[in-house]
């Protein structure tokens, strides 16, 4: 099957009425963009614990997080957990530079597979930059949680 091809960011907003939002970064507006989800996986994320990962942004774009979705199951993966009693914490960049003052509760953060959380304003990850995700679970019982970010690769992106 042929990759599909990547659009000039000028197309799509074009296609949305017209006019870049105004937190799109005026140095993108030429590049061409394509649809991305990065994600990792807590399995499991173990009783009463706090556990990071990182999630490295390829070298080849720079990353926009649009939304952010969030499913946890029991350790079997055969039960779908509604409960999220998690704290996340989010740093992008060698200097860990959080997003929040403090862990902030899941649902702040993430919406569901069925419904994903836009946030207010999207977030830009340079190229090779390393974003880091901490999940403190505030239960005693182990869950498998997968997270996922979804949005745009900007291409010739570095700013």
């Amino acid at each position: 099957m042929p990759t599909a091809a990547r659009i000039p960011a000028a197309a799509l907003i074009d296609a949305l009425g017209g006019g870049y939002p105004f937190w799109f970064p005026k140095e993108a507006r030429n590049n061409a963009l394509d649809f991305f989800t990065y994600g990792t996986d807590f399995e499991p994320l173990v009783a009463s614990a706090t556990t990071t990962r990182a999630i490295q942004i390829n070298s080849d774009s720079a990353f926009m997080i649009l939304s952010a979705t969030m499913v946890e199951t029991d350790t079997a993966n055969t039960v779908f957990l509604a409960n999220r009693p998690l704290l996340v914490q989010l740093a992008t960049g060698g200097a860990s530079l959080s997003l929040g003052n403090t862990p902030i509760h899941a649902d702040n953060w993430f919406g569901t597979a069925e419904q994903a959380k836009y946030w207010d304003v999207p977030k830009v990850l340079l190229p090779n930059t390393t974003f880091n995700v901490t999940l403190q679970n505030l239960e005693a019982v182990d869950r498998n949680v997968r997270v996922a970010f979804h949005g745009f690769k900007l291409f010739k992106f570095t700013k």
